[in-house]
């Protein structure tokens, strides 16, 4: 196991990174509680009662499962800082699992901006700032993260829930009040976990494996304030964590729910590059 300041110190050479191209961060397990991931771990063929039971509580304690069911989409702006980088965004998710997340910020007069976008079945990023480029796919470790982990709509509900399965994993705590854990396994397999407060039932604490500084870690999000939008209780304030370590935070400065979204296109934009036609071959 990996010392906290030799995490930091990776941390910080991967955000010097960042300044260029910019990753999305999340983090990982809090107690011992959970073990260590099996090579293999199937796919169960449907999720335990416990685990039901334990979502059902979420929706009821957040604002009742038919509140869950009107959100069709979120748009919220805020800021992100990671160690001593600190950057804004735009974050629009969906329940069909669509994410569509810009950063911009400054950084020696010059402006930066990147989006990453997950249309439902392929992940994409683009620089937009300072000089455009053209967007080509997000995959990886990172990429994958992107796709599954999401920051504030949780696939427990109708349409997004039908891409997973979850299974009861047992107890830990999170900032010292004990949780529970749900292991959810979404498409492909890829395997996320959710902790809710024992005792108010609050998703406190959810992520799942990514990379960071070059390394695969689980990575985690924290919730650390909450507030309601649209009749649904949603995180306001996020630690972001690696290996139990916290490296900075997600601060949510406005969230509308239900907007339209009629003049955002996820797909990934086609290729402008000029490409050389061939010579027609003239006949002897």
């Amino acid at each position: 196991m990996k010392t906290k300041n030799s995490l930091i110190s990776r941390i910080t050479v991967g955000l010097v990174g960042l300044l260029i191209f910019p990753l999305p961060t999340f983090a990982q397990n809090e107690a011992a509680t959970i073990e260590e991931v099996a090579p293999v771990d199937p796919r169960p063929a449907q999720s335990d009662g416990t685990s039901s039971q334990l979502i059902a509580n979420y929706l009821a304690a957040t604002g009742g499962q038919q509140a869950h069911l009107r959100l069709r989409n979120v748009v919220t702006e805020g800021t992100i800082k990671e160690s001593t980088l600190q950057r804004n965004f735009r974050l629009i998710e969906t329940v069909d699992g669509k994410r569509h997340l810009t950063y911009f910020w400054t950084h020696l007069a010059r402006k930066h901006r990147v989006v990453y976008v997950h249309d439902g079945l392929q992940t994409w990023m683009q620089i937009l700032e300072p000089k455009r480029k053209e967007a080509k796919a997000y995959g990886g470790a990172d990429g994958k993260h992107f796709a599954n982990n999401r920051w504030l709509i949780q696939p427990f509900t109708l349409p997004l829930s039908t891409d997973f399965v979850f299974k009861y994993q047992g107890t830990s705590k999170v900032s010292g009040r004990p949780a529970y854990i749900v292991k959810g396994y979404g498409k492909k397999n890829t395997h996320s976990w959710f902790y809710f407060d024992k005792e108010k039932f609050l998703l406190t604490r959810w992520g799942g494996a990514g990379q960071i500084a070059g390394t695969e870690e689980y990575m985690d999000y924290r919730a650390t304030a909450f507030k309601a939008y649209g009749g649904v209780l949603m995180p306001t304030k996020i630690d972001l964590l690696v290996e139990n370590a916290a490296f900075g935070h997600l601060h949510f400065e406005q969230i509308k729910v239900n907007q339209n979204l009629s003049d955002i296109s996820f797909l990934m934009p086609k290729s402008m590059s000029p490409t050389l036609r061939q010579r027609p071959v003239t006949p002897n």
